[in-house]
This record gives C-alpha cells, sequence and structure tokens, in this order.
C-alpha cells in the first residue's frame, strides 16, 4: 500500500506548547516506545535501491516493514510500504516476495544490523473533516550507530481513513496554530525532508554534511507533461531542503548557492510545465519569486565580499581603504543574509512549503486537449529556446546591458529544462550542449558579476581613486565576457541536434509499413 504522511521537525524546547495547540484539544494522546533496528546488505544495497527494511517493537508486538521509493519534498512522504506482524523479533525475507526486495539478486540478499531507533510516541487521532480521520504523531528520541547518535525531534501526520489529502487540512491548523504565532517559540514546526533512515545511514557512513548539488529526476517516455513537471519541480525541491539548513546556519555560502540554483530550477520547471502543471502553480511561482527576491542580494553580497573585493583590493594595495571597505561590505552582507534567514524561518515559507506539497501529491489532472507526449514536448521546447537563444546570441555587440542579462536569463532557462528533460535525450549529444551551454552561460555570468558589484560597490561607496581604478576591472571583465560569449555561441551551434533515446528505432518502426506495401 502507499503511505502518505507529511512529517515536520520540532524544536525540542517547543514540544509542551505543542501539546496545547487547540488542534488537539479533545484528543486523547497515547504515549509509547518505539525500538527499531535497521538492516541492509554489506554493500548497502538496500539503500542504493531507495528501501529501508526495519524490524520494529511498539509495546508488546513487532513489525517488520519495507518501505521503497523517494520522498521527502517539503515534508511530503509517499512511499510504497509492505508491513507484517511478526511473533518474534527475527526478519523473515520470504515475507518480501513480490517487493522490490525481491528485484536485488539472491546472492547479495543477506542483511545485518546498522543502526537502531529509539523514540518515545505519543500519538492523537483527530477527525480532520467529516470520514477523514488523520493521526498525528510526535517523536522524540534519537538514531544510533555504534557510540555516534543523533537526536530525533519530529511531528508526523498520517492519514488514517477517508481521504488522504485531509493530512494537509490538519497540517493547516497545525501551523496556524503553532507556538510561533503565540509569541513562544520561532517557527517551531518545520516541514523535514529527511527520515530516520536517512539520519541513520549518514551516522553509519560518516557522512558530514555538505552542501547538496542537482540529482535529474526519473522521467520516461510514457509520462504526460503534468507528470514530468510533478518529477522535476519534486527533484528540485528536495536539492532545495537539503540546502536549506546550512543556509540557517550561515556559515558556507556554497549553500546559498545550491539553494539558489535550486529555487531557479523549481521556478524554471514551473514555467516550462506552465500550462501542464494547472494554474494553481501561478500563485507558487508568485511566492517563489518573493524567496527568490531575497536570495538575490544575500548571493550577490556574497560573492562580492568573499571573491570580487578581495581581488579587487589585492591589485590595488591600499591598506587603508581595504580595512573599511572589507567592515562595510560585511555588514551589508549580514544585515541581506540575516533577512533571507529570517523569511526562511517565517511560517510563510513554511506554508509555501506546504502548498508545493499539497501540488506535488495532487494527481495531475488529464489534458483537456489533444494530450501531447513528453518527448514531443521536450523536443519542441529545448529547439525553441536554442534557436531563440543562438539568434540573440549573435547580436550580442549590439545589445544593452539589459538585454545581455536577458540573454543570460535565456541561457539558463534552456540549460534548466534541458537538464530536467535530459533522461528523454541521448546521453552524449546532451552532455555537449550542455558543455557549451554552460561556457557561454559562465561568460555572461562575468559580465552580471562585474555589473553587479559596481552597483554594490556605489552603495559602500569607496574612494574616488578606487572608484576609477574598479571601473577600468569591470569594463576589462565585461570586454572577455563578449568575446567569449560569440566564440562559445558558435560552438553550440555546431553541436550536433539533440535526438531523444530511442529516436531512429521508432522512426524505422514508423517506416516499415510504407516499406512493405511499396514492395
Amino acid at each position: 500500500m502507499i503511505e502518505l504522511e507529511l512529517k515536520f521537525d520540532l524544536e525540542p524546547q517547543a514540544h509542551a506548547a505543542f501539546r496545547r495547540l487547540p488542534a488537539l484539544a479533545g484528543a486523547s494522546g497515547r504515549t509509547v516506545r518505539l525500538q527499531a533496528t535497521y538492516f541492509d546488505t554489506p554493500a548497502f544495497e538496500l539503500r542504493e535501491r531507495q528501501m529501508a527494511l526495519r524490524l520494529r517493537r511498539a509495546g508488546r508486538r513487532w513489525y517488520q516493514t519495507l518501505k521503497a521509493g523517494r520522498s521527502g519534498a517539503a515534508g511530503l512522504h509517499a512511499r510504497d510500504e509492505w508491513e507484517f506482524e511478526r511473533a518474534q523479533p527475527t526478519l523473515d525475507l520470504g515475507l518480501l516476495d513480490g517487493t522490490p526486495f525481491a528485484d536485488i539478486p539472491e546472492a547479495d540478499r543477506g542483511v545485518a544490523e546498522v543502526f537502531t531507533v529509539d523514540v518515545r510516541r505519543t500519538t492523537w487521532e483527530i477527525e480532520a473533516s467529516p470520514g477523514n480521520r488523520v493521526e498525528i504523531a510526535l517523536d522524540r528520541g534519537e538514531v544510533r550507530h555504534g557510540d555516534r547518535t543523533e537526536p530525533v525531534s519530529e511531528v508526523e501526520i498520517e492519514s488514517l481513513s477517508g481521504d488522504p489529502m485531509a493530512v494537509f487540512e490538519v497540517a493547516e491548523r497545525l501551523i496556524g496554530a503553532s507556538p510561533e504565532a503565540a509569541g513562544e517559540s520561532p517557527a517551531a514546526l518545520r516541514p523535514s525532508a529527511t527520515t530516520k533512515a536517512q539520519r541513520g545511514y549518514r551516522l553509519a557512513r560518516k557522512e558530514a554534511p555538505q552542501p547538496t548539488r542537482a540529482v535529474p529526476a526519473e522521467l520516461d517516455a510514457g509520462m504526460t507533461p503534468a507528470e514530468a513537471a510533478r518529477a522535476i519541480s519534486a527533484a528540485a525541491l528536495t536539492q532545495l531542503q537539503a540546502n536549506e539548513a546550512g543556509v540557517l546556519a550561515g556559515k558556507d555560502p556554497e549553500y546559498l548557492h545550491q539553494f539558489r540554483v535550486a529555487l531557479r530550477r523549481l521556478r524554471s520547471a514551473l514555467g516550462v510545465f506552465k500550462s501542464a502543471a494547472g494554474p494553481e502553480t501561478q500563485a507558487l511561482r508568485d511566492e517563489l519569486k518573493w524567496i527568490g527576491g531575497l536570495t538575490g542580494p544575500a548571493r550577490d553580497w556574497d560573492v562580492f565580499a568573499t571573491s570580487t573585493l578581495p581581488t579587487l583590493l589585492a591589485a590595488h594595495g591600499d591598506v587603508r581603504v581595504a580595512r573599511s571597505l572589507r567592515a562595510r561590505a560585511a555588514s551589508r552582507r549580514r544585515a541581506a543574509s540575516n533577512e533571507l534567514r529570517e523569511a526562511l524561518r517565517s511560517n510563510r515559507w513554511i506554508r509555501l512549503l506546504l502548498a508545493l506539497a499539497r501540488w506535488l501529491a495532487t494527481p495531475a489532472q488529464p489534458e483537456s486537449a489533444e494530450p501531447q507526449s513528453l518527448p514531443d514536448f521536450a523536443r519542441r521546447l529545448v529547439r525553441k529556446r536554442h534557436k531563440r537563444l543562438l539568434r540573440d546570441a549573435r547580436h550580442l555587440s549590439a545589445l544593452t546591458p539589459a538585454e545581455r542579462h536577458a540573454l543570460r536569463l535565456d541561457a539558463k532557462r534552456l540549460r534548466y529544462a534541458l537538464e530536467g528533460l535530459s533522461p528523454l535525450f541521448r546521453r552524449k549529444r546532451v552532455a555537449a550542449h550542455l558543455d557549451a551551454l554552460s561556457e557561454i552561460q559562465d561568460d555572461l555570468g562575468r559580465a552580471n558579476d562585474a555589473a553587479v558589484a559596481a552597483r554594490l560597490l556605489a552603495e559602500l561607496p569607496p574612494p574616488a581613486g578606487f572608484a576609477e581604478f574598479a571601473r577600468g576591472w569591470f569594463a576589462a571583465q565585461e570586454h572577455a565576457s563578449a568575446a567569449g560569449v560569440e566564440r562559445h555561441a558558435g560552438a553550440l551551434a555546431d553541436v550536433p541536434k539533440l535526438a531523444l533515446k530511442g529516436e531512429s528505432k521508432r522512426r524505422a518502426a514508423e517506416e516499415a509499413p510504407q516499406s512493405t506495401q511499396a514492395a
């Protein structure tokens, strides 16, 4: 069966306030201790295949559970689940015949304990609306591997009967009446993309937190554009949330860079699939634009303060000017970063994540017009954007700074669209196109960085002598950028045309009957 639940991180100091929320009034909580052991093969074959196998004790009962499939975007966890009650605390792998576990070669099915989970769970059952019952679970405990542990403090909302989408109604009530609203604790509930199994594997494999790069969505030619929109958006949202904690910590600028890349990929997917994704996504795009408007200044000041300004100051060589400008730039950088972090801790951001999760969980509606195949959609989209980019790049010298910025955005949109749809195209040709697009984007990025740096520098403001020195450097960057764009645009024009996977076979199959008739 499919498991649909929402998961939220909850700050430990907010547990008492959470228990007093009006949404739980009238419901009696029941507390039990849950102890679970997770198993995997020596090569972590289950993890590699997006599965988790556990043996859990709840009171006096034991349960063997297998979960499979990716999940976690915006706190939404929708996975296949197979659960079996056991008389003893032992695994019976024979029960897993007919599940994805059976796809593992028999020789590789030997499993052993990897980590344990020990939590105290308090559950409440409520009726979200007539006929729709939902369970709310509050967990507090730890995940353990050897002598290493990671705390668990989270809330899960799971449908018990009726419409599974009722979990979103309950989540809205909890967020609307959260301790933050009562002034007791800032942003206590936060959508979580991390499962207990993921926490355990991090401990077992000694994986230190690090910025997360994009992972392609799993697409196939049989999907509709609406289904592809959700798959690509979910992949982008997963990357976004994976970098959120690093942005809030504010120690490594790469987290913000990857967060912003994910945000752009998400906005691009919703824009590319606008007609297929549904009219409700316009509100999502508007809210993503809001948070994007805060990531821009924060990222601009990151680049300026850590890269551009130090380069300029080192070349200029005036120590007193350097000390003054560094201090003022650091102050502006902190202000922009603090504004972004405040937004990411707000209920507005949490509600946006929840709205994205609701859209992802809503089945794609059949298209009213003649349905378009995903391969045809991908081919037409990429070719149209490719043609427009080459046309504008040929007239680069005549473009205004604003038009060059628009050209840079066109290059990014084409790259994001092609990366998102890349599983549909032949790998080598996609790689060649992406390499050329990356070069163009880097060239235009240097010019954009110079323009942004000039604007930020003017806000400090610098001494006249340094300002004049900087203007010469910015002009050189823009000149080098223009030369690079023209060169790499020519290279892109010479790259072999994109071809869909299996396109030649399909054409041969289509032409075969005609050839037979002609014969």
